[in-house]
């Protein structure tokens, strides 16, 4: 993974172009457009759409993009038939604009 620094200011259309650059999706931007639309995912659900270490995504993504995930813990059945506690992970409010800015899918965007 490319380490790469987060936009200060009004750099957002410049980390729009590198993002929207990459020939690769990969991880991080498909998990981005899935937040940007509105999803919720904790660290079982992620798992379903190819995310195996959804707090490490959710830790990179702030850093790169200087967005804040909301997050509350919520009980989940697991496969013992009992329940494990886990963290379920959303965007609002400026970081929800913004990164459906990044991704493309707000109207305006570059």
């Amino acid at each position: 993974m490319k380490n790469e620094a987060a936009p200060k200011g009004n750099n957002i259309n410049q980390t729009i172009t590198n993002l929207t650059a990459s020939k690769d999706p990969g991880k991080l931007k498909s998990m981005l457009l899935r937040f940007a639309n509105g999803a919720q995912y904790h660290r079982f659900s992620a798992e379903r759409v190819g995310d195996h270490c959804l707090p490490t995504t959710i830790s990179v993504l702030q850093k790169m993009y200087s967005i804040s995930f909301d997050r509350k813990r919520v009980n989940v059945k697991n496969r013992y038939g009992g329940e494990s506690s886990v963290c379920l992970y959303w965007l609002s409010g400026r970081s929800l604009i913004v990164a459906r800015k990044i991704a493309g899918i707000e109207k305006g965007a570059a």
